[in-house]
């Protein structure tokens, strides 16, 4: 389905209110001595297995779209057909999926979770999740978690922290960006498969007040109840605040406004023990395959790479996130 926009060229556009601004997207580098380190941590996981027996990982999804000839994909995006190749490959190694509520919930009680469980979700709330990861889920029967921003949802405008260029500048697939819609949204959670959460701070965000959070995440979350019948949902929370101490205060705001769990985008497993609003968790890329995402969920790419980054910092050591803290990062 080859839905375009033809868009005026512009660099802001705005959802309900929040300002967008495309800000231009460069491709990912990554650099060699890290490239290797994956390559071994992939490595050492295919070799042994599982590094670490009580933990499990999460998988971050943002976008989820075709190739657009002559035209490079977004840093954020995993095809259709990759996404289907990694699942599939997950599971034949004998990964199992779970809903991020029954992760959530297991660490409350401090019950374990078999070793080879991991918890799938989706970031950004694109209506490209519906069109193509959806199906693949159903086909698949894969649980998984799908963070919304209600005040996008049925806008023909893009959300308001989309960094892809070509979205500002022409003629694309409206599909490749335009957010989600409730009837979309419903079918999802219908189906029993897709849990609905929060995709927190999509506007400005940045210096409000903890009690300001509170009641940011309050008012998203009980729109999540109202139109969904959610009564606890996640929130996830936004990659632009790391190393701010944005972190802990959208932890602390989201335990106060009553949320299952909060997930950042540190790159690290959940163990028990860990604050259940601080759950670290794993991009997965186009370039990604089973094998390195079973690397990243068997604790290896962890542990290679912050042996990797010891190695190769030459400043301060940088703080290691508290495990048992009930807030965290990013």
């Amino acid at each position: 389905m080859n839905r375009l926009i033809d868009s005026p060229s512009r660099t802001t556009a705005s959802c309900r209110g929040a300002t967008l601004d495309v800000r231009r997207s460069e491709p990912r580098r990554t650099g060699m001595p890290l490239r290797a380190l994956g390559g071994f941590a992939t490595t050492m996981s295919e070799m042994l297995g599982p590094r670490e027996t009580a933990a499990l990982g999460i998988l971050a999804y943002r976008r989820v779209i075709e190739p657009i000839p002559g035209m490079a994909s977004p840093a954020d995006n995993v095809s259709p057909a990759r996404l289907k190749e990694q699942l599939e490959g997950l599971l034949g190694r004998g990964f199992q999926v779970w809903p991020l509520s029954q992760v959530a919930g297991h660490l409350r009680e401090g019950r374990p979770i078999p070793r080879r469980v991991f918890a799938i979700t989706f970031h950004d709330p694109f209506e490209n999740v519906y069109l193509n990861a959806f199906p693949i889920l159903r086909l698949l029967e894969l649980p998984a978690t799908v963070f919304l921003a209600p005040a996008c949802l049925d806008v023909h405008e893009p959300l308001p922290h989309e960094r892809w260029e070509p979205v500002g500048l022409g003629n694309i697939p409206y599909t490749t960006w335009k957010p989600l819609t409730t009837v979309e949204c419903k079918e999802m959670h219908r189906s029993g498969l897709v849990e609905l959460g929060l995709r927190a701070n999509l506007g400005e965000g940045a210096g409000r007040s903890a009690a300001g959070l509170a009641a940011e995440f309050e008012q998203g979350l009980r729109h999540l109840s109202e139109q969904f019948g959610i009564k606890q949902a996640s929130i996830v929370f936004p990659r632009d605040r790391a190393g701010e101490g944005g972190a802990q205060e959208f932890a602390a705001a989201a335990q106060a406004a009553g949320a299952r769990c909060g997930l950042t985008n540190e790159p690290r497993l959940v163990r028990p023990g860990d604050s259940p609003f601080a759950l670290g968790g794993f991009s997965a890329e186009e370039d990604d395959t089973a094998a390195s995402l079973a690397a990243k969920l068997s604790g290896w790419y962890e542990a290679v790479h912050s042996l990797g980054r010891t190695m190769l910092w030459r400043g301060p050591s940088p703080p290691r996130p508290g495990a048992n803290a009930e807030t965290e990062r990013n």
